[in-house]
């Protein structure tokens, strides 16, 4: 497996009590993204290394955000290109934020993105993914 561990959040009011899990099973990562609500669950991390993982969060209401990158620099987001134009309010990471619609996927699709970056690493390419505009640095 490319994977080299799991993060899992689990926020109790205010304060993350999730767990590293090193050298995750597919099972294990699965049963993580399966566990997202929204709520206490809000964020899944899957990494390689300190530049290289795939995060996936949300799970109220069926939405999930997936975003990856390889350098910490360039970021992916899966997306859904049939969605309308609008903003969606999703919990990641324990704060709500506004997301684009097309970035909000059912469950299904988070799901084979995750199994297929675990596995080898790369972005399933039959899924559509738009890179992040860059940030400027000041």
């Amino acid at each position: 497996m490319f994977v080299l561990n799991l993060s899992v959040e689990n926020w109790v009011g205010n304060q993350d009590e999730g767990d590293l899990i090193e050298s995750p099973t597919w099972s294990q990562i699965e049963q993580a993204i399966c566990e997202l609500d929204g709520k206490s669950k809000t964020l899944v991390t899957l990494g390689a290394d300190d530049e290289c993982y795939m995060s996936i969060g949300g799970g109220e209401s069926g939405k999930y955000i997936v975003n990856v990158t390889f350098d910490n620099v360039r970021f992916h987001n899966l997306v859904d290109p049939s969605k309308p134009d609008a903003i969606e309010k999703l919990v990641v990471g324990g704060q709500e934020g506004n997301y684009a619609a097309k970035m909000c996927v059912i469950i299904e699709t988070a799901l084979l993105a995750a199994q297929t970056f675990a596995a080898s690493g790369k972005l399933e390419l039959s899924l559509s993914w738009e890179e992040e505009k860059e940030l400027v640095m000041l």
